[in-house]
């Protein structure tokens, strides 16, 4: 299958999804990230999208830039064509994608244009970030075996570590705290959770 995770800011897919996209690119999956800014206000850009590029390189992800500035990603006819022109050109067989309901515009705006661009696709999932409101996930996956690769692609994100304006809280012990918790849900001990605008069965028997 093809994968398509995007994302508003390096680390969101990672925390996001970072899971079950490893499992995928594992099982001989392609995975491919599209990340709408380099988070240039929540540190500095290069350094930023160097450690996406470190990230992607785990996965063997393609990995694309959006040209869009932090904190102005804005919904309109330009970003939905961005990720139009990135939906047919890899012709994904799933998308993940934030949740619309969110504290950040960004990605508030970024799911929305999403939403519109993949009108015509049959598995868009949402995933979950430390801004995420109202999350009522029905869609789960077990990230018990991969865990700690989950963990590993977030290091990667060495500046944003800390950066969770809680105090002394990492977002990789914020990112294991969500996962216990969705496990919990899901009756295992890792997981992550998706709210599914479609999904279709056949996932189940594609090799």
């Amino acid at each position: 299958m093809k994968i398509l995770a995007i994302g508003s800011h390096p680390d969101d897919i990672e925390f996001g999804c970072g899971g079950i996209l490893y499992k995928l690119f594992k099982d001989k999956h392609k995975i491919n990230l599209l990340v709408m800014t380099k988070g240039n206000v929540g540190g500095n850009s290069d350094d930023r999208w160097a450690e996406q590029k470190k990230s992607a390189a785990m996965l063997k992800a393609s990995l694309v830039y959006g040209g869009f500035e932090d904190t102005n990603l804005n919904m309109g006819r330009e970003l939905i064509q961005v990720i139009e022109k990135s939906l047919n050109k890899i012709k994904p067989d799933i998308v993940f994608v934030n949740y619309l309901e969110d504290t950040h515009q960004d990605h508030r705006n970024l799911a929305q244009a999403v939403e519109t661009a993949s009108r015509y696709m049959k598995n868009v999932l949402f995933y979950e970030v430390p801004t995420t409101l109202n999350f009522l996930p029905t869609v789960f996956f077990d990230i018990g075996p991969v865990m700690r690769k989950k963990e590993q692609l977030l290091k990667f994100h060495k500046s944003q570590v800390y950066k969770t304006r809680v105090k002394n809280l990492s977002i990789i012990e914020s990112a294991k705290s969500a996962a216990v918790f969705r496990g919990y849900q899901n009756r295992v001990k890792y997981a992550e959770a998706f709210v599914p605008q479609r999904l279709s069965l056949e996932l189940l028997l594609k090799k």
